[in-house]
């Protein structure tokens, strides 16, 4: 299904889902049960979305849709007049014969200038299977569902006796909103393994945790733990699968020594018995014969070069002879796994011979050497993608980008008001100087009047500086007056009491 989105604004990533209808140029994108139930027809659901099917905790009644339509059809009417009358609004067409069945689909279509309603209980239901799933879109967020889990006041919803309380709870809203809880504890544990580090049972004392115990009584808990249990399990089974494998591999093979053509009294076929019950050549094709013998060749070259060096400088003796160097024999070291059947016994063995080197066992070597699930001990930040980053990487960039885009307007609205203010200074002050050059010119001041002022304020200020001079002489002149007044009080005083010593 394709959006009808313009080419600027933001790509729909829920376009195709399920029930989904793309958001237009009036309304948000619209999900719902019904529209998942009934995807066959969404093209022409595209313009369906409106706030009759998207408030929250309000889901619409048949009643109100019909309402909505009768408006919407009315106000058609209005701006594109029908030329012709047909069986649509009958009641108010002469010769019209066919009605609608009331309280059917198009009941509301009898009368076009009549306000339509309905006492018809079923028209009241709330029709929840119609609520919008969708909370809000924005270009920074994108499409946020609503939770699952909310739940709406008593007097929110209508006033009836089936009224919701949770509409938004389903079991694909439900789903919808484990699985993104899910995927952000597997995120923020990414660092030790994902969501199946959550429950650590690697160390022999974690079986004897409390928690542990406590986890194993939750959903979740018995849920990890099956997992880890099952990944486990089945690395055991793939490894023991793989021997399996390189031991079948091809038929076992009896020594041609121990298979003689007759027996101890020279007539009879000799048994097959003691040989064959201790020892069993597995997986020795052509192909492990080659592999040794090619790896057999190449030791045998590189001794035959070391002895034409050896003869080609005449050295003789047994101490040219190395561990490595055995005079008429090529030796070569190569790993062998043996097998037996658990719970047998003393029982025959399975030799593979050459198991650690011939490329044939490589899958079954790496396997063994390679855990199923790799966790880090250390917490650490390694490249790793989630499901929870793979979805909000785009916006984690997107937001990075108009973060930047706004920090660069802010500095351009910033400097701009910088200039502005600048601007406005400079205009002030021609302003100030257009006044003072027009009040000049209304009063008629000229520069002699100026001078004029000049002077009069200067005269004025030094016949003011002459009477503070005067008025500081004479206080100088108290001022000593007042000090010989005071000394001739401290001499009488001081004559007074050497007169009298007694007192």
């Amino acid at each position: 299904m394709t959006s009808n989105l313009p080419n600027d604004l933001v790509s729909e990533v829920h376009d195709g889902q399920d029930g989904y209808i793309p958001a237009n140029h009036w309304a948000m994108p619209y999900s719902s049960n019904y529209t998942f139930l009934n995807r066959g027809n969404l093209k022409l659901l595209e313009h369906a979305n409106c706030s009759y099917l998207s408030t929250p905790g309000r889901p619409p009644t048949l009643l109100a849709l019909k309402q909505h339509t009768q408006s919407l059809a009315v106000l058609i009417s209005q701006i594109n007049p029908s030329r012709e009358a047909g069986e649509i609004d009958n009641e108010n067409v002469n010769g019209a014969t066919r009605k609608f069945t009331k309280d059917e689909a198009f009941d509301w279509l009898n009368n076009l200038q009549v306000h339509y309603d309905s006492l018809d209980k079923d028209h009241h239901r709330p029709l929840n299977s119609l609520a919008n799933l969708i909370r809000q879109n924005s270009d920074v967020d994108g499409v946020q569902y609503h939770c699952p889990l909310d739940s709406l006041p008593l007097d929110y919803a209508e006033k009836n006796p089936e009224q919701q309380y949770r509409p938004f709870e389903n079991h694909l809203t439900l789903l919808m909103h484990a699985n993104e809880c899910l995927e952000r504890l597997d995120h923020e544990h990414s660092a030790l393994g994902g969501l199946l580090s959550i429950i650590p049972t690697d160390t022999p004392e974690a079986n004897e945790l409390e928690s542990l115990k406590s986890a194993k009584k939750t959903l979740v808990g018995q849920w990890i733990l099956y997992t880890q249990h099952l990944v486990s399990r089945m690395h055991e089974l793939e490894i023991a699968y793989a021997n399996s494998l390189d031991l079948l591999a091809n038929e076992a093979l009896v020594p041609a020594q121990h298979n003689s053509v007759h027996g101890p009294d020279g007539r009879s076929g000799r048994e097959i018995v003691f040989p064959q019950d201790r020892w069993i050549l597995a997986n020795a094709g052509e192909d492990v014969f080659n592999f040794i013998h090619q790896m057999l060749d190449k030791k045998e070259a590189a001794v035959e070069r070391i002895d034409r060096v050896h003869d080609a400088r005449g050295v003789v003796g047994d101490a040219i002879y190395s561990n490595d160097m055995t005079r008429g024999i090529v030796s070569l070291d190569l790993s062998t796994r043996f097998y037996r059947i658990k719970g047998s016994g003393h029982g025959p063995l399975f030799v593979l011979p050459a198991f650690g080197d011939r490329p044939g066992t490589e899958y079954t070597r790496d396997m063994e050497s390679r855990p199923t699930v790799v966790t880090v001990p250390t917490p650490g930040f390694p490249e790793r993608t989630s499901a929870w980053e793979d979805k909000n990487r785009d916006k984690d960039s997107v937001n990075r980008v108009q973060f930047t885009e706004i920090v660069k307007l802010r500095r351009e609205v910033t400097d701009l008001q910088d200039e502005l203010g600048r601007k406005n200074v400079v205009e002030k002050r021609q302003q100030e100087v257009i006044k003072a050059y027009e009040d000049a010119q209304t009063e008629g001041n000229t520069m002699t009047v100026q001078i004029q002022r000049i002077a009069a304020t200067r005269d004025k200020a030094e016949k003011k500086a002459t009477e503070l001079t005067k008025q500081v002489m004479d206080l100088e002149k108290e001022l000593a007056v007042s000090k010989k007044g005071m000394a001739a009080l401290y001499d009488k005083l001081e004559s007074q009491s050497t007169t009298n010593p007694s007192r």
